[in-house]
């Protein structure tokens, strides 16, 4: 081979070598996005389980006023 094929077959090489890399991000990026959705469902249904429970707790302390009061 020639040194400008030679040259030629390496940067084919670096370049199959950063498409490569870049699909491993690309796919570890889809994967980050799945965890985050998922993440971020579960916090909705415990700050909505806490909000409710706050609820009942004033509600609580509310009816506890009335009958000390």
């Amino acid at each position: 081979m020639s040194k400008l094929s030679d040259r030629c077959e390496e940067r084919k090489l670096e370049a199959q070598a950063l498409a490569d890399k870049f699909n491993a991000l690309t796919e570890e990026g889809k994967k980050i996005e799945n965890e985050k959705a998922q993440v971020l469902e579960q916090f909705n249904v415990k700050n909505s389980q806490y909000a409710e429970l706050v609820q009942m707790v004033q509600e609580e302390e509310g009816a506890e006023a009335v009958v000390d009061g």
